[in-house]
Formats: C-alpha cells, structure tokens, sequence
C-alpha cells in the first residue's frame, strides 16, 4: 500500500480513533501475514504455547503484542495498550463481510457513509484493514453511489454560541413524502446545536400548529431550550410560538434564521441524514414513519465529525448499548451499577465524578466545535472560489423544483416559478437603493 492510498484512507477516520488507526492501517504486514499472527496470540493467550517455528526474539515481540489482547468465551479481543477497549478480532473474511451488512444495510444502519459505518464496525470489531474494506464496500452499494451529492452555493459562515445540551435548537421541515397509513406526509427535524442529538418527528401537514405540537413532545422529553431556529417564515415562526403559547402553556418564542446554518449540522451530516431518510422513504413507502428511530439511533451512536463525541454520550454521559452486544457485558455492566447502589456516600462520589467529568468533556467539545467552524469557515471560501456567484436582476425569473421526490409519488406539482422584483419601504424610490 503506497503513501497515498494511506492518506486517503487516514481521512475517513473517526478523529477519537487516532491509535486504533495507526494499529489498523499503517501496519506493514499483509493480511494473511495478519491473520497468521491473530492465531499465534490465540494460541499463546488461551494455551500459553509458543508455535515452534518462532525465534527467541519472535517469541518475545509475540509476547509484547499480545498485551493488546485478551481471550474470553473462546474467542480473541483487542482490548488496546491501555485495556480500555473490547472488540471482537473478526479473522474470517464472509463474517467481515456479514459485520457491514449488519451495520449498513438492515433497519438500524439505513445506508451510512463512510465515516459513520467505520466507527459503528470500528467501534465493536477489530481486523486489520478495517477502512479499507468499507470503502469498497460502499463503493459497490448501488443506493449509495446514486444518492445525490449536491454542492452548496457560496455563502458565509456564521457561529452560533452553544456551551451546553440544549441551549440552542435547529429546526426544518422536510418533505412533502409518500402518505403514510398515519396519514404522515412531512418531517420535523430538531437538532441540538450543542450535542448535535437529532429528532425526526413525522407531521401530517405542514402548517404551525403541527409544528409546534411536535415541538412540545420534544419540550417535555428534554425540557427548554433557550433558543430556537428555523428557516421558515418570520410569520411562520411567531404562529407556531403562538399555538406553543396558547395550547401547552410553553411561553417560547421561535426565531428566524437569516443564516444557512439553522439546522445546527454541518453540512455534511444534515445532507446525510436526508439522504438516509430518503432512502427510508422509498423503501417502506406507506410506513417509513415506523422506521425513523432506527434511522436516528445511527447518528446519535456515531461520532460527530465537529464535537469528536457521539450525541448520546453527550446526552447521558454514556455511550448506547447495542442489542448485539454479548450477556456477559451487560451482567458486568450491570454489577459495575450496583456499587453504586449500595450507600449515598457512593451516589455522592459518584453524582461529583460525573460532574467532574461532564466539565472536562465541555471544554473539549467546545474547542473542537471552534476548530471545526474554523475549517467549515476555510472549506466554504474555497468552494466559493471554484463556484459561480448567483446574482439576480430585477424582471428575472427564479425556478423551485420543490423537494426531490418523484413526481408520480407527488399529490400535487410543487414546482412554481417566480418573477424577481424590488421590494422598497414606503416612500424610498429605486434610485435611492444602492
């Protein structure tokens, strides 16, 4: 493998895996040299025999390498230098092959880029060549290669202070999609700036009333925010702060964003994450309103490219459990939860350590948070050199396409055109305009 294939492989690494990387993929061994190696520390961890073809000095780097790993149930974990990990060292190439399907094809992994399917395989299994594989895979995933990747128009970048879960709400319609037996044709996505944590409610109509009621299930879930964005209408948006009022007594007003970031996902992801619903969508039709939590539970358990954390740990200050995950580990996490249970000192102890804990996971996602708008930042001013400004003049007509579902799936045409025109306050002319 030259330099080049390494580096680009190195870039669809999750930022939290920088060790598990430099172990996965700048490894000068080949693979059946790596599946070799796999069975000597088996052997050595389960028997404590050597294979007797190996040197003095090949038994002590077998001895070395194998602090890494550690035998259980009859099979081989990587459990890292420092003994904080457990994954699942996968040696036969169809049970690799079964991992990413699992991962990336049934109803709890819709289709995932890269990024989010190597940390979900990365993050409970273990071989040589991990991303590699991926890519290839994705590669040759028809659904993926024929989701579209749009290019956004040149604009700016604009922060939007958040310093704790919750602060600060995205919110934006998608849709209209195929009616549902719920007779659910929209969906309201909420997104925590802070966390990064997205809801996907599906709505019947997409009017103020829907909206806000979806916005109060969310406001009794998780509490307030403080602030909330939309890209909608100002008029929009002070109707739904009045049904919120008026109906669930919520007394919250919700803004208008005049920047493209409203969401409170980068580009990237919130692209992503349409484009998974969208698969979703064509792919249950009358019901994909019963698929969207699994759709969810993926982005909240993978790593977010600006926070470097996964929403749900930020959330809970826990990672997710998988359904897959063996009974041993959750008899042994559940024993860990009983010390804990025992005497209020150690509740106390306990209640201070995550206190600790949340306070110092704070500053770090707050400064990646800042480098990762510094990038977009820089990324956005070189996409705006390689794109063609849009500009508009006074009699030119616009065209909306609508949403990117097919017209036969559609109850009604969405596409209208419309006429530019200079709109002035009372008694300023055009002439005065600059």
């Amino acid at each position: 493998m030259n330099a080049t294939a390494i580096s680009d492989i190195i870039e669809v690494e999750c930022a939290t895996q920088t060790e598990v990387k430099a172990e996965e993929e700048i490894h000068a061994e080949t693979r059946a040299e790596s599946l070799e190696r796999y069975r000597q520390v088996y052997k050595y961890l389960a028997k404590g025999k050597y294979p007797k073809s190996l040197t003095a000095i090949q038994k002590r780097s077998l001895r070395r390498y194998a602090v890494k790993f550690e035998v259980e149930g009859g099979c081989l974990y990587y459990v890292g230098p420092k003994k904080q990990e457990k994954r699942e060292v996968v040696v036969d190439p169809e049970r690799r092959r079964q991992v990413f399907l699992e991962s990336h094809f049934t109803e709890i992994g819709h289709h995932l880029g890269q990024k989010k399917t190597v940390h979900r395989i990365q993050s409970r299994y273990y071989w040589l060549g991990i991303v590699k594989d991926v890519v290839d895979w994705i590669k040759m995933c028809e659904i993926c290669q024929n989701a579209e990747h749009k290019k956004n128009i040149s604009r700016k970048i604009r922060p939007v202070k958040a310093e704790t879960p919750w602060d600060v709400l995205g919110i934006d319609l998608l849709g209209p999609f195929p009616e549902t037996t719920r007779e659910n044709t929209y969906i309201l996505t909420i997104s925590d700036y802070f966390t990064k944590w997205v809801e996907a409610i599906p709505i019947q109509k997409k009017d103020a009333l829907s909206v806000a009621r979806a916005i109060s299930s969310v406001y009794y879930r998780f509490g307030a925010a403080k602030n909330i964005y939309s890209g909608q209408s100002w008029d929009f948006c002070d109707e739904v702060s009045r049904h919120l009022c008026e109906r669930w007594n919520i007394t919250h007003r919700v803004t208008s964003a005049d920047y493209p970031q409203y969401t409170g996902l980068d580009d990237r992801t919130y692209e992503l994450l349409k484009a998974t619903i969208r698969n979703v969508v064509n792919e249950k039709q009358g019901d994909w309103d019963d698929y969207l939590d699994s759709v969810l539970f993926e982005f909240r358990t993978s790593v977010n490219s600006a926070t470097k954390y996964t929403p749900f740990y930020l959330m809970f200050n826990r990672e997710a459990r998988s359904a897959s995950e063996g009974e041993c580990e959750i008899a042994r996490d559940c024993k860990g939860r009983d010390t804990y249970s025992v005497k209020d000192d150690s509740i106390a102890e306990f209640t201070a350590a995550i206190q600790e804990q949340q306070n110092a996971v704070k500053e770090i996602v707050l400064a990646n948070m800042a480098a990762a708008y510094k990038r977009e930042k820089k990324n956005a001013k070189r996409r705006a050199r390689s794109l063609p400004s849009l500009t508009f003049k006074v009699g030119e007509e616009v065209f909306d396409g609508g949403t990117n579902t097919p017209l036969k799936k559609q109850k009604k045409s969405h596409f209208m055109s419309f006429q530019i025109e200079t709109v002035l306050p009372p008694g300023e002319s055009v002439s005065g305009v600059k």
